[in-house]
């Protein structure tokens, strides 16, 4: 069922319209579903004939509690079977990304010490050793070998749940009229590069292809890791995870009967009707191509965010009220909670043991560390509401500004008692050395991992950190363009008619004291990513940038959105790309229920992961090409590899 252009509502809330038809829906994609996955294993003890999803309503009437039974059945060999097979095909993909990341960063040293002497010889400037690079890259990218898919994921991918590495990439370089390499004479000059005192020479060509080679493989690498990541965990895992507790609630509404509260049961009818229809809508998100610029009913992120948010508080409802029901009748057996949803989940790729949570605060001591945070936030306000009446000089203001910030960052988390230790990879010094941070103007950007809303507060601190100082070669912490939404204040006081954000204005006045004075770039929602990620773009001449590229924040622990691939599309090619990853950090302040507010004292690791070239990883910018899709892949697959704990984790 499409969205109707015309209608604002959400998709599940169209669905509700018609509860026959949304079942039918709901039925048909089950099938679908069940078809894909049969190859993983989860029903071998089952006839292959038998694998048909009982309907909701057939020609006999109503589904029957054997009906009900069996799609339990059905969906708890997901639920049993799915964590293991997760691991394994993560820990598969992550062994092969871990092990080519040396020699992306190698490769990216060796690039930058061949341009260097490019440019000195005077064989050309920059922008044509690019282009020479850019000829041999898109050739590799045109003769490379995709990933081969088991059984099972090509079958995802036939629905497009699952996609492919570089399959999009390689099409549309195939497609281009002209693909070959120049013939050029400077291809047969010799360079020489070193590395760890080993001293390498060969042809300009071999040397680049060399480089090219080394990105390609990486990106292919990082593409399968972050496609398996995001149908194993954000698709399968959480999926069976909210599934599983409809198909429970679904027999035990059943068994019931009429015997129970009248008004209860149709209230939990209502509710597993609605998460029914959330589910169609969470398999349509999933099944939109991350290739096109614009999804065409979904926008794969904000929405999506809240759309699982609001999936996790139904659920949690369900399970309370099912089970509510079930003990008032004398029922002994109760609904099993996800361990995904309730942060007991154990197996591989979740969250460090040692970051996150630390205790808790009671009552009164959130109230008042609440009030304390909220003084400080007014205080900020008001020294920027002063700096924009006082301060005629841009630069200086939005310095100040910055100072404001940086101020504001260490209260927030001293108030909140939130510890931060920051690491930088140990092969972070090697290519800033070669990329002469302390000497070039290099324009950076940042790319933070998003969980939690303190994750702005956090970003501040690393940047005034001594350990991110002395690692980008800075004197003093430098202030920065930050790509963010409006509205980023939105909740806050009521005060009559007027909504007052904790900063003491309004969301608007907020919105504008944040471009005025502190030169952020916001971003409407209705905008996606154009012509202000290119203003980004350009300020990155003057001062390093901020995106957060999943532009929303998580709503569960180790959810990863697919990052806004339009954001790399405009960047400009010679851009350095840092990734950070905030662990532990969800935890602390999480996005469940709806309006949370139960902040909790811990602790955050900060990963700061080496620089990454936009000039030998970001697709070359062809009509064609200006997809970043893969890139934005890879980009991803970083945030998962250092934000999440590899091995086997004990729940927690």
């Amino acid at each position: 069922m499409a969205l109707n252009s015309t209608d604002n509502r959400m998709l599940h809330e169209i669905l509700l319209d018609d509860v026959n038809q949304m079942l039918v829906v709901y039925d048909q994609a089950v099938q679908q579903l069940l078809e894909a996955i049969r190859h993983d294993g989860y029903f071998d003890d089952l006839d292959p004939d038998a694998l048909i999803w009982p309907k909701s309503q057939s020609d006999s009437g109503s589904i029957d509690l054997d009906g009900l039974v069996f799609r339990a059945r059905l969906i708890d060999a997901i639920y049993r079977g799915l964590p293991a097979i997760r691991d394994a095909r993560l820990a598969e993909a992550h062994e092969k990304f871990a092990k080519l990341m040396p020699h992306y960063h190698a490769g990216n040293r060796i690039y930058l010490q061949i341009k260097r002497q490019f440019v000195t010889r005077g064989a050309g400037d920059a922008p044509d050793f690019l282009k020479l690079y850019q000829s041999l890259y898109l050739d590799a990218l045109v003769k490379g070998e995709l990933h081969a898919p088991p059984a099972v994921e090509a079958a995802l991918a036939q629905v497009n749940i699952m996609q492919v590495p570089l399959s999009h990439a390689q099409a549309v370089a195939e497609a281009l009229s002209k693909v070959e390499v120049s013939d050029d004479s400077r291809w047969q000059e010799t360079y020489e590069y070193v590395l760890e005192d080993q001293s390498v020479s060969g042809t300009l060509h071999t040397l680049l292809q060399d480089v090219a080679q080394r990105t390609l493989d990486l990106i292919a690498a990082g593409g399968l890791l972050a496609a398996r990541y995001n149908y194993l965990t954000n698709f399968g895992w959480f999926g069976i995870s909210v599934w599983k507790v409809i198909a429970d609630a679904d027999v035990a509404l059943y068994r019931l009967g009429k015997g129970a509260d009248q008004a209860a049961l149709n209230e939990l009818t209502n509710r597993l009707y609605r998460i029914k229809a959330m589910l169609i809508e969470f398999l349509q998100a999933h099944q939109e191509s991350p290739t096109q610029m614009r999804p065409n009913a979904y926008w794969y992120g904000q929405e999506y965010s809240y759309l699982t948010r609001d999936m996790i508080d139904l659920t949690r409802a369900i399970l309370k009220q099912t089970n509510h029901l079930l003990q008032n009748q004398g029922m002994s057996d109760v609904l099993e909670a996800p361990s995904l949803l309730t942060d007991t989940a154990a197996g591989r790729f979740l969250e460090y043991p040692q970051v996150g949570r630390k205790g808790n605060f009671s009552k009164l001591q959130r109230m008042v560390r609440f009030a304390r945070w909220m003084a400080a936030s007014w205080t900020l306000g008001r020294y920027k509401q002063k700096l924009l009446k006082t301060e005629p000089d841009d630069i200086r203001r939005r310095e100040n500004g910055w100072q404001g910030w940086l101020n504001w960052s260490q209260k927030t988390l001293r108030i909140f008692n939130v510890q931060v230790d920051i690491y930088i990879d140990p092969q972070f010094e090697a290519v800033a050395d070669e990329l002469r941070l302390n000497v070039d103007d290099n324009k950076v950007i940042f790319l933070p991992t998003h969980q939690s809303l303190f994750d702005q507060p956090l970003m501040y601190r690393v940047l005034q950190s001594p350990e991110f100082l002395h690692a980008m070669h800075w004197k003093r912490p430098e202030p920065c363009v930050i790509l963010a939404r409006t509205g980023l204040a939105r909740s806050g006081i009521k005060i009559g008619k007027k909504q007052i954000t904790q900063f003491g204005v309004s969301s608007e006045d907020f919105d504008h004291l944040l471009e005025a004075v502190d030169g952020y770039v916001l971003l409407e929602k209705s905008n996606a990513t154009g012509h202000t990620t290119q203003r980004v773009a350009k300020a990155l001449s003057e001062r390093p940038g901020i995106i957060y590229p999943m532009a929303t924040t998580a709503a569960f622990p180790i959810q990863q959105f697919p990052m806004q691939h339009g954001v790399f599309a405009q960047l400009p090619q010679d851009v350095v790309i840092v990734p950070i990853a905030f662990r532990g950090i969800h935890a602390l302040w999480p996005k469940c229920p709806k309006g949370n507010m139960d902040i909790h004292p811990g602790r955050v690791e900060v990963w700061v992961s080496p620089p990454m070239l936009g000039e030998t990883t970001l697709l070359p910018k062809r009509r064609s090409l200006r997809i970043q899709a893969e890139a934005a892949a890879l980009f991803l697959a970083v945030h998962i590899a250092t934000l999440l704990n590899p091995e086997d984790s004990h729940g927690r």
